[in-house]
């Protein structure tokens, strides 16, 4: 029998390793859960979609017609996690103690992406209380560049993604309904981030660059005939903070607050030794609803290629951005917010500063809210968990806000 329940599901999950090989190259990725998840839906008699988007690394979808291809609704998870550094914890143990479920990707969002299985397989069980389609949708890479994502609204917009199911191509689902190909782009969506079940309807995006100095090397016992890059790029850094505090600063957007900047990585040197002839950075900006995020990043190059020509015998190299994720941003009004908020007895949406997929959702005319049950405070933490109450109270605000968006006839 296949687990049915949100903690089941969650703690068999959590069992199997996905650490994003961006974050672990040693990690083989989401293949093991993923192919746990197409298992799980065939077995429950979803249809099951299957795409390819990096080298063993797929997303699956799963989904279910109760008598029409719309309104389509898709509840939208990551499959991927961050690494498991660190931990004070067995980070795949799945350990149920003290009412909570831990390891990593309890909150993040393995909790969130069991509830959303687990509310899907009680809606298909229920045909009768809505009408529509219904798609989980479990996409791989979230935590790095969201290729899972992309590679989903990509292909829904252009074909339909081959099936992985072992459904022969004539049958349907125990409802009336096609599902020869899946439904294309949906009519709303949730992205089932840990919200603490607030609805959200709002994030920045991400800017990610690095930033690279070329000096030269030289013997530490005669430093004057090499040029330190870490000493170069002291004055990079100092010049981005001063950047941050001033021009970011000056970029607000009512409820966001202003875009940020950090620097979250310095490599460079070889040895004590020897002048260091290289140094890196890499740059996290969170952007805001209307903000360019090539045209900050221009601005910056601009700006360091000005400031850092007091630096001489230095090559500055600034490479384009690894990442540009967009914000996103629906109105308090918008009748998807509107449903969920009365659904969660919400008086009024939030707006979070961290990103996700939901942005690249939004980017292609979906609305979507990020809700979701868990903690994001316990994202990516030594000691991950999720409150098993949290679980049950998830999977009954999706299996709730699903009906009210899709009623029945």
């Amino acid at each position: 029998m296949t687990p049915a329940t949100a903690l089941d599901i969650a703690q068999a999950l959590v069992r199997i390793p996905s650490v994003n090989p961006d974050y672990d190259p040693a990690s083989a990725g989401e293949g093991a859960v993923t192919a746990w998840i197409e298992d799980w839906g065939k077995a429950n008699g979803f249809t099951v979609w299957g795409q390819p988007v990096l080298p063993g690394r797929d997303n699956i979808l799963l989904q279910f017609r109760s008598g029409a291809d719309h309104p389509h609704f898709m509840l939208n998870g990551h499959t991927d996690t961050v690494g498991v550094g660190g931990m004070t914890i067995a980070p795949f143990g799945g350990e149920v103690r003290d009412g909570r479920l831990w390891g990593r990707g309890a909150s993040d969002m393995k909790g969130p992406l069991a509830c959303m299985m687990a509310a899907a397989l009680r809606l298909k069980n229920a045909p009768s209380t809505w009408r529509g389609t219904l798609t989980v949708a479990c996409v791989a890479d979230e935590e790095f560049r969201f290729r899972g994502v992309s590679a989903m609204l990509d292909q829904m917009c252009t074909e339909p993604v081959p099936a992985a199911s072992s459904r022969r191509p004539d049958e349907t689902n125990a409802s009336d309904g096609d599902c020869k190909s899946p439904a294309r782009l949906p009519d709303f969506a949730v992205v089932g981030e840990p919200t603490r079940l607030r609805v959200v309807r709002g994030c920045k995006g991400c800017l990610r660059f690095a930033i690279h100095a070329v000096g030269h090397a030289a013997h530490s016992s005669k430093p004057h005939e090499g040029r330190s890059a870490v000493v170069a790029m002291a004055h990079a850094i100092l010049e981005l903070e001063r950047h941050f505090a001033t021009r970011l600063a000056q970029i607000a957007a009512p409820g966001f607050g202003t875009s940020t900047g950090s620097i979250g990585l310095i490599t460079g040197g070889t040895g004590v030794n020897i002048v260091p002839e290289r140094c890196t950075i890499q740059v996290d900006i969170r952007l805001l609803p209307g903000q360019d995020g090539l045209a900050t990043h221009q601005e910056i190059q601009t700006l360091l290629r000005e400031r850092c020509r007091q630096v001489p015998d230095v090559r500055w190299v600034l490479p384009e951005p690894s990442v540009v994720d967009p914000s996103f941003e629906f109105p308090a009004d918008h009748p998807l917010v509107k449903t969920a908020c009365a659904v969660l007895h919400q008086p009024a949406p939030d707006v979070v500063f961290f990103g996700c997929d939901a942005s690249k959702l939004a980017a292609r005319g979906v609305p979507v809210i990020v809700l979701g049950p868990g903690d994001i405070a316990q994202a990516h933490t030594v000691d991950e968990f999720i409150a098993l109450a949290d679980l049950e109270a998830g999977t009954e605000a999706y299996v709730r806000l699903a009906q009210a968006l899709m009623p029945p006839p």
